[in-house]
C-alpha cells in the first residue's frame, strides 16, 4: 500500500483506524442519502403519474358512456326513420282518412258502434257547461257557504 501511494508509516495509522478505513462512514452516509434522494425523486414523479392515471380512467368511462348514449340515439334515430318512412307511405294516409275523417273505399260501407260509456261521459259535460255559465259571485258564495 506505501508503495502504491506514497503513505509514510504516521499516514498509514491516520487513514487506517482499528481496521476500518477512515471514509468509509461517509461514503455510506452518502449512498444512504443518495438512496433517499432517488427515492424522493421517485415519488416525486410518481404522484402526479397517478393522479393522470386516474383522471385517463375517468375520461375513458365517460367516453364510454357517450358512445353508448350515442349508439342509443342512433337506434332511435333508425326507428323514427322507419315510422317517418311508414307515415310518408300510401298504407298510412289510407288509415289516417279512415279513422280521422271516415272516408271510405268505394263498396265499402261505414258502422258505427257507440259506446254506453261516452254517452255519460256526453251527459257529465254537459253538466260542467251548465255549471260554467254560473256568474262568478255566485261560485265564490257556493264555494265558502255550501260545503
Amino acid at each position: 500500500m506505501s508503495s502504491k501511494y506514497n503513505l509514510s508509516p504516521t499516514e498509514k495509522l491516520n487513514y487506517v483506524e482499528k481496521g476500518k478505513i477512515k471514509g468509509q462512514g461517509r461514503k455510506f452516509f452518502k449512498q444512504i442519502l443518495f438512496s433517499f434522494l432517488i427515492l424522493g425523486i421517485i415519488i416525486l414523479l410518481a404522484i402526479p403519474y397517478f393522479k393522470n392515471y386516474k383522471k385517463r380512467k375517468d375520461l375513458e368511462k365517460e367516453i364510454s358512456m357517450i358512445q353508448e348514449e350515442i349508439h342509443q340515439y342512433e337506434k332511435t334515430n333508425e326507428e323514427l326513420k322507419e315510422f317517418l318512412s311508414y307515415l310518408e307511405s300510401d298504407q298510412a294516409i289510407v288509415e289516417k282518412a279512415r279513422v280521422n275523417l271516415g272516408l271510405q273505399r268505394e263498396g265499402e260501407s261505414v258502422v258505427v258502434i257507440k259506446d254506453k260509456k261516452t254517452e255519460v261521459n256526453t251527459i257529465d259535460n254537459v253538466d260542467q257547461n251548465i255549471e260554467n255559465n254560473v256568474p262568478n259571485f255566485k261560485k265564490w258564495i257556493n264555494y265558502f257557504f255550501n260545503n
